[in-house]
């Protein structure tokens, strides 16, 4: 599109509202490493293939194990399965995955690269929430504005964000960003900080998660891979 027409299609796509259950409802629970501490969002790559290449268990997968039977089991047999177990839907177009990397039981990469991959990782002892997008493979730098363009970093960590306040440069990879972030902020959905950056990801991507089933433990999952 021509710069004018594709200025006025990112605003009109930033006035829509979230889709499904969105992403800003993790927020509070997020902050103490719950539901998962990584939650990765991939395009053109399919639920199962993608735990799969993540190094998930091929028999959990096929067994279409549940969230909610691995945590029984956990109460049953001892385990601690649940906090090794990877979660994985496909919600509006994007495959989702979701862990606890405590013992970096699954991969972090993918070969070849996805479209687009959105990571959101959560450090409850560092207070560390962050986010990082990458097309085919490459890193789409989100560096703040206060660091100034040539503070490279590998993540964008979301407690930099200042409601009312630009977090991306003009001529940095996300600025688009920052007109769906005043959007949400407009919205007024969410006062914390945390919740208002997760729903203009929402908005500029289309991402959401089912609340209810994570919630209730009815979504899929698979342990690691036996070695």
């Amino acid at each position: 599109m021509p710069p004018k027409q594709a200025a006025a299609f990112e605003e009109f796509l930033a006035r829509q509202g979230p889709v499904g259950d969105g992403v800003a409802w993790i927020a509070g629970s997020w902050r103490c490493q719950e539901p998962f501490t990584e939650i990765v969002f991939i395009k053109r790559l399919g639920a199962e293939e993608a735990a799969l290449a993540y190094g998930a268990d091929a028999q959990d997968i096929a067994d279409r194990l549940l969230l909610h039977q691995a945590e029984e089991r956990d109460a049953q047999e001892d385990t601690d399965d649940l906090t090794r177990a990877l979660a994985f839907g496909e919600e509006n177009g994007w495959t989702w995955l979701g862990y606890h990397d405590f013992d970096h039981a699954f991969s972090r990469s993918l070969d070849p690269p996805p479209e687009q991959q959105i990571t959101l990782g959560a450090t409850m002892a560092k207070a560390m929430y962050a986010f990082s997008y990458f097309e085919d493979g490459v890193y789409q730098n989100p560096f703040p504005t206060e660091d100034g363009a040539e503070d490279r970093r590998d993540m964008y960590e979301l407690i930099w964000y200042d409601p009312g306040e630009a977090p991306f440069a003009p001529e940095a990879p996300l600025s688009f960003l920052n007109l769906h972030l005043r959007m949400a902020e407009k919205a007024a959905n969410w006062t914390d900080n945390i919740a208002l950056f997760l729903e203009g990801l929402e908005r500029a991507f289309g991402l959401t998660l089912p609340r209810n089933a994570i919630t209730s433990g009815n979504v899929r999952c698979a342990r690691p891979a036996r070695r």
